[in-house]
């Protein structure tokens, strides 16, 4: 794995893009945790200081790493107390929002205890500091397991400060499709309010599996990116799909303009579980993994970022 920097101005071929800044940007791609840390989440604190969390790997059940550029990172450390009362195993994708000063989220996955491998259920754990450590629930927020359970939860802040959760339906587990759904949750960051609605699902472009989804909203246009294909192959990508409302209706965006990260584009291997974060609608920084043998998942998967993601006009770019 390697880092590259690349000095771009952003005139000529991407004038359609705005920002909320000057135009002229520093731009990083690279392994930043050159270690297995898969399904990165990331969150920036109210203090600038940027935190990521991962599934669970010899660094812990959900280690956590931190740093104050978004370019050097410190060793991951364990966060998460315990998996939980109801759950065994690992932990899959966690995803850590503040919700209030002292208040700190996470969303994880995790098997259910007594179900078959494929049960899985979403989790929820909090803590009064990012660093935790987080305590979890005695029960999971959610299940689904007649649609094949669910995995892969983030959570979303809407302008004007609507919280939603996101997740994906394990259908592939069971020969059904795999729709994305997002559900609004009460101040606390997780009380399920209303139903939930479906964004996007599976098409046979997406090599039967749709997951990991992370929202983030700019200028007009809610962004939802996504991964599709097999995650422990080349073939695995981030694409995203856009909408002018928060519970949509989406729409995939498609060559020219996607997917938004394949294999071989600045080095990659495999890229997906992507988090994207728009900071203070000033610029969007996003986290994914890469396989870090170049082959498939076996060598584990590494966290690179890109910095300053471009946007604009329901057009999204890995610049």
């Amino acid at each position: 794995m390697f880092s590259v920097t690349l000095i771009l101005t952003l005139l000529g071929a991407f004038t359609t893009l705005s920002f909320a800044t000057p135009v002229k940007r520093t731009v990083s791609h690279g392994a930043v945790i050159n270690r297995d840390f898969p399904d990165p989440g990331i969150m920036r604190n109210s203090d600038g200081v940027w935190y990521a969390y991962s599934t669970s790997s010899s660094s812990g059940l959900v280690p956590m790493s931190n740093s104050t550029d978004f370019q050097k990172w410190t060793t991951p450390t364990n966060v998460l107390a315990s998996i939980g009362p109801w759950a065994t195993g690992t932990v899959w994708a966690p995803d850590v929002r503040r919700i209030t000063p002292g208040h700190y989220v996470m969303y994880y996955t995790a098997r259910r205890k007594g179900g078959p491998s494929n049960d899985h259920c979403i989790g929820i754990a909090t803590a009064s500091y990012p660093a935790g450590p987080f305590n979890p629930h005695a029960h999971p927020l959610i299940c689904d397991l007649a649609h094949g359970g669910v995995i892969d939860a983030s959570g979303f802040e809407a302008p004007g400060g609507g919280l939603y959760v996101l997740w994906k339906v394990g259908g592939n587990s069971i020969g059904k499709p795999t729709p994305i759904k997002i559900q609004h949750v009460g101040a606390d960051g997780y009380t399920l309010l209303g139903k939930s609605t479906t964004l996007i699902t599976n098409d046979p472009v997406d090599g039967g599996v749709v997951e990991a989804p992370s929202m983030i909203y700019w200028d007009g246009w809610y962004y939802l990116f996504f991964s599709s294909n097999v995650y422990s192959t080349l073939k695995y990508d981030i694409s995203y799909a856009v909408s002018r409302s928060v519970t949509g209706p989406f729409k995939k965006v498609h060559a020219p303009n996607a997917p938004f990260l394949v294999t071989g584009k600045f080095g990659t291997a495999g890229p997906g579980g992507a988090t994207a974060i728009n900071v203070e609608n000033k610029y969007v920084n996003m986290a994914f993994h890469s396989d870090i043998n170049g082959k498939n998942s076996s060598g584990g998967r590494a966290m690179w970022t890109v910095s300053n993601v471009c946007l604009g006009n329901g057009v999204a770019k890995a610049c």
